[in-house]
């Protein structure tokens, strides 16, 4: 059913032994932002059964946009813990990649100290039951560079890919669309100008870690949120990712708020390939 499965690719200069790919799933084995032996068995047991791709995350790139629950990587002092994880997934034949993430809107203030969290427009989150503070220039420089400096130590730390989470309703989904960036300025109104912040990230990034190194992004087939995007535009999206410098795209669909529960108790197999095919026949990656 599944011929080419177990068959290696090549991403950038990168060879991966098979098709399978563990995802990031956010496993809350800590509140201090820090891998501890919990995390170290799991991924290990993980990359043992023989993925090949093993992705650690979600991984925070700054304090606002994850808080003290998720990984992080937003200072050089993590990097030696992560170094113990990447090494044991190498050990197993798996390649170590990890998925940087900013909740934007959905960022509940507890988790930040009882901040506002930041987003493209002061609009009312349905997640997090809060409205967040409408970054300014300054705060939207300030996180792509966060973005591109946990880059640079997820590959000192011996990723061998990193993984950007432009889906399920974070940040920069909320750039994305037109339901919760309202935006006047470069960064919002038409498709351009919407895209125009994950595409800045992207190749931020890839001044960082340079040329040879995967870079991925993981979006939304379809956010099945009224008034959100839709399968229609996200083909296009996917496009600009892979004109930014993306060298793979990981299709989900929806957002934690959709109609389309998220966290089912079950999902049919293949259940958003749709989606993927979709965004597949947009994009040479």
């Amino acid at each position: 059913m599944y011929a080419n499965l177990f068959s290696p690719i090549k991403i950038n200069r990168l060879e991966i032994k098979n098709r399978i790919a563990y995802p990031s799933l956010g496993l809350l084995y800590s509140y201090d932002t820090k891998l501890n032996d919990k995390y170290y068995n799991f991924y290990n047991e993980i990359a043992k059964g023989g993925a090949g791709i093993v992705t650690i995350g979600p991984v925070g790139i700054d304090f606002i946009g994850s808080g003290f629950v998720p990984l992080s990587l937003a200072q050089d002092e993590a990097i030696d813990s992560f170094i113990k994880a990447t090494d044991m997934i190498k050990a197993h034949g798996a390649s170590p990649w990890t998925q940087l993430f900013h909740g934007g809107a959905y960022t509940h203030p507890f988790m930040i100290n009882n901040e506002t969290p930041i987003a493209p427009s002061a609009i009312f989150s349905k997640y997090s039951k809060t409205t967040p503070k409408k970054m300014t220039i300054e705060d939207i420089q300030t996180v792509q560079k966060a973005f591109a400096s946990a880059a640079r130590r997820a590959k000192k730390a011996g990723f061998e890919g990193v993984e950007i989470i432009g889906s399920a309703g974070y940040l920069i989904t909320q750039f994305l669309s037109p339901l919760t960036n309202k935006r006047e300025d470069e960064y919002g109104g038409n498709f351009e100008n919407r895209t125009r912040f994950p595409k800045q990230i992207i190749k931020m990034i890839r001044d960082k870690v340079g040329p040879g190194f995967p870079i991925g992004v993981r979006m939304a087939g379809n956010d099945f949120v009224p008034g959100s995007t839709k399968d229609t535009e996200t083909p296009k999206i996917a496009r600009v990712y892979e004109k930014a410098g993306a060298d793979v795209i990981n299709v989900t669909g929806g957002w934690h708020e959709s109609r389309i529960p998220q966290l089912p108790m079950e999902l049919p197999r293949s259940g958003f390939a749709c989606l993927a095919m979709n965004i597949k026949q947009a994009v040479s990656v």
